[in-house]
């Protein structure tokens, strides 16, 4: 499914594109509102575009020895035409993207999109920058010239906006925002900056190298529960101007910093799973952070508040931070601390009135209450009641997420702050988890199932998750009850779902003949619960690979779409990197081949390619489960 053109511009350029082709590059990856996405194969294609469409035009021009070249975008904003520079490759690294330019006569240009996304230093992580660097080689004079648009810095474009020129740490910097000025003033899905102000910081650097910082000055950041909390970098009263300096004086070592970063991390990704492997974690890494807010709250802790991009724009839900959950434990735990900290507190205050666990926290970036299955017409199929709302599901996933932080720290003490909520939804799933009612899971699009035996394995999980937990506090009585409650639960479940499919398990106890992608039997293995025989995950996998079809295996057998993030779980059941690379050949392939030039969608149909919905997500986060097992990059990355 390679574009043609594709062939013809590698035989032009006498290069060969990617091997790997990105249905969507990232560009500026920095936060819901500042997210800028390439949706060509060439950065010079088309109008660079926010990650849910709309048109946000960055042109980066090269003068050289008199011929001005474009490079990236349609024209010189202006609309008029100019000759391209043609681009000879794209590579997606984890914080940088890298694209080479050359005429086959000597000039060339390297042009990359840096955003420092390395969790070893949390204030660096949390500056909305995204470095623009350009480095030429083969001409005597070179200048370039980067602008932006008003589009950058309003959800409307109709609306009056105001532009400045000043100059910050002896640098020009033009800013553009809403001449009216209403933080707050747009919440939900698909929605760009629309207060605040966006700079475009140089041009500055070394001779032959030209950088220009893209930056978002959001003043506040999310709203929560009546309080505006500012950026984690701001929390100490930091102005706008300072951080921009440091960012412009910590320009070539960050730049380096990542480069380095980018080519250690393909080697060790590749080491996990292979080349196809590290591509997709190579895509992963900047959507999966720039997918969230990281705030600090009004005690100066972190939030780490994630938006469900194209899929509802809640801000902090639980099933969407739970897949996202294996990218924060490999590389910070205070970031995974950070994302599970505003549920429970919500959850422990007089706003919550309900036994299971919250859905979510509102519409980003306001987090002022439930929003999901609270209103009629809000949820799937219109209903406000508890199927709706997914209690089990949510349970689930805060309890084994609490576990999986315990245990990567030794000690409970983090969930022990909420330890009468986290008692509450233990309570819940054994009422209510072994074997669900008719609702929803986080698969919620397709739609309410019954006796789910993959939601059942979750809540089997979840107990055992509160027992480690309880022996961790030092209750040992609760801990073997719990512990032995979750172990007899597990040969019911085993009896309960044979019958399935091709000798795997059934989707739910009650359809034999039947299957479904058995994702959460994983925490099995790496909190090492051990309850189920091996047998059942080998089982599961041979499943697996009957029903596969051409870019992966689907959900369950009721549709022929998939998730990627659960196809990368499946791929960490037992362990062996024949199942991975097998799992991640269909996402490889659809992200290679899908004619959908969207970011990176976890959402997708395994028998066309085509994309089926949610885009940009936090949650293709998840794709870093395997990396899990290993204790050498485990300790690498979490720094």
């Amino acid at each position: 499914m390679k574009k043609t053109m594709i062939t013809m511009i590698a035989v032009a350029a006498s290069a060969t594109l990617s091997a790997f082709r990105p249905p969507a590059v990232p560009l500026v990856s920095v936060e819901p509102h500042f997210s800028l996405w390439s949706r060509a194969d060439r950065l010079y294609d088309v109008d660079t575009t926010h990650w849910a469409g709309a048109v946000q035009p960055l042109t980066v021009l090269l003068e050289a020895d008199g011929v001005t070249y474009r490079l990236c975008g349609r024209g010189d904003g202006r609309g008029v035409e100019m000759p391209v520079l043609p681009q000879v490759s794209c590579r997606v690294g984890a914080t940088v993207t890298s694209y080479r330019f050359a005429d086959g006569k000597g000039l060339s240009a390297e042009v990359d999109f840096t955003t420092p996304r390395l969790t070893d230093d949390l204030d660096v992580f949390s500056r909305p920058v995204t470095y623009l660097t350009v480095r030429v080689a083969g001409a005597k004079n070179t200048t370039v010239k980067a602008t932006i648009s008003a589009s950058f810095a309003t959800n409307d474009d109709k609306a009056k906006m105001t532009w400045e020129t000043r100059s910050v740490a002896g640098v020009q910097d033009v800013s553009v925002g809403r001449a009216e000025q209403t933080p707050f003033s747009v919440r939900g899905d698909r929605k760009r900056a629309d207060w605040g102000r966006v700079h475009l910081v140089g041009p500055f650097g070394a001779e032959g190298c030209t950088t220009y910082i893209l930056a978002y000055d959001n003043v506040k950041n999310v709203r929560f529960f009546g309080t505006e909390l500012v950026d984690w970098w701001r929390r100490g009263g930091k102005s706008f101007d300072a951080m921009l300096a440091e960012a412009v004086r910590d320009a070539p070592a960050l730049e380096a910093k990542c480069r380095a970063f980018d080519d250690a991390f393909r080697r060790d990704m590749e080491s996990v799973g292979g080349a196809k492997y590290a591509a997709i974690a190579e895509l992963a890494w900047r959507q999966s952070f720039a997918a969230c807010a990281f705030v600090a709250n009004a005690d100066g802790e972190p939030f780490l508040m994630s938006a469900e991009n194209g899929s509802g724009g809640m801000i902090g839900t639980t099933d969407v931070f739970y897949p996202q959950l294996p990218h924060l434990l490999l590389t910070s735990l205070t970031l995974a601390k950070a994302t599970l900290a505003p549920t429970c507190i919500y959850a422990a205050s007089d706003k919550w009135p309900y036994p299971y666990a919250p859905h979510d926290l509102g519409l980003y970036p306001v987090a002022e209450g439930q929003y999901y299955g609270m209103k009629k017409g809000q949820s799937v199929g219109g209903g406000t009641d508890d199927t709706f709302r997914m209690p089990v599901e949510e349970c689930g996933n805060m309890l084994i997420a609490l576990a999986a932080v315990a245990k990567a720290e030794g000690n409970a003490d983090f969930a022990g702050r909420w330890w009468g909520e986290v008692t509450k939804w233990a309570e819940y799933l054994t009422k209510f988890g072994y074997d669900p009612g008719n609702q929803l899971c986080t698969d919620d699009f397709a739609g309410h199932l019954a006796h789910n035996a993959n939601l059942s394995i979750k809540s089997i999980m979840a107990l055992a998750s509160y027992a480690l937990m309880a022996e961790m506090r030092g209750d040992r009585a609760t801990a073997e009850k719990y512990r032995a409650l979750a172990a007899s639960m597990a040969p019911r479940w085993i009896e309960a779902a044979k019958g399935g499919a091709h000798g795997g398990g059934r989707i739910a106890f009650d359809r034999p003949g039947t299957w479904s992608l058995k994702y959460n039997l994983v925490w099995d293995r790496l909190l090492g619960f051990n309850l189920f025989p091996k047998e059942v995950a080998e089982a599961e996998l041979r499943v697996y690979r009957q029903v596969a079809g051409p870019y992966g295996v689907p959900l369950d057998c009721r549709k022929t779409y998939t998730k990627s993030d659960w196809l990368v779980w499946c791929g960490a059941l037992i362990g062996k990197t024949e199942d991975l690379a097998f799992l991640c050949d269909g996402i490889y392939r659809f992200l290679d081949e899908t004619p959908d030039r969207v970011a990176f969608s976890d959402w997708y149909m395994t028998d066309s390619g085509l994309f089926r919905g949610f885009i940009a997500r936090s949650v293709v986060g998840g794709v870093y489960m395997p990396a899990l097992f290993r204790d050498d990059l485990v300790k690498k990355y979490r720094k």
